[in-house]
């Protein structure tokens, strides 16, 4: 596994979580619980609604050094929730493994249909970690424009059955559309 998350990321990947994707995994969070939020700022949508819900949050990003790939928190946390960079979609699933944690990856739908994760999370299986997913009914919008594609969360000890389906309001476009609070720490890419 390539170890340097910053070399692998692609411009494209930086799509930042609308509050409208946020909502639906909050109510799978146990209260009391410390969340890493490993791919945001204190911006992000992810950071902002869990502590409005009275999570004590943990929030790291590539920007500020902090290279999920290689870096853990030294403080307690106790799952691990964020929308990861889709273009390492295998290799942010085999680290959040193997930290061991509860989590909730929001990634494209279409993730578990990549041979190679669609592979990995077999191999999990077999192991006895199965991977759960929440799905909401809508194509949602990270920029104000209809998505191409469908989101999901991939989880692993966060749901109380294996698969989910959610009800959203709206699809974040037109009148609807919010932009993410994180786009206010943009920040180009190398």
């Amino acid at each position: 596994m390539n170890n340097n998350l910053n070399k692998m990321y692609k411009k494209n990947d930086e799509l930042y979580t609308p509050r409208v994707l946020v909502e639906p995994i909050i109510q799978y969070i146990p209260k009391g619980w410390t969340v890493w939020c490993p791919f945001d700022t204190e911006n992000s949508e992810f950071v902002l609604i869990l502590k409005e819900h009275g999570y004590k949050v943990i929030h790291s990003h590539i920007w500020d050094g902090k290279d999920f790939l290689t870096y853990e928190p030294t403080e307690h946390y106790d799952c691990i929730v964020s929308n990861p960079p889709f273009s390492i979609k295998l290799e942010v699933f085999k680290r959040l493994f193997e930290l061991g944690k509860p989590f909730a990856a929001l990634m494209n739908s279409m993730a578990e249909q990549y041979q190679v994760v669609g592979n990995f999370f077999y191999q999990m299986g077999l192991e006895g970690k199965y991977i759960q997913k929440l799905n909401p009914d809508k194509k949602v919008s990270f920029d104000g424009r209809t998505s191409s594609f469908n989101t999901a969360y991939y989880c692993w000890n966060m749901l109380p059955r294996d698969l989910i389906h959610c009800h959203l309001e709206h699809n974040n476009t037109g009148k609807h559309f919010v932009p993410s609070r994180m786009y206010e720490d943009l920040k180009p890419v190398a």
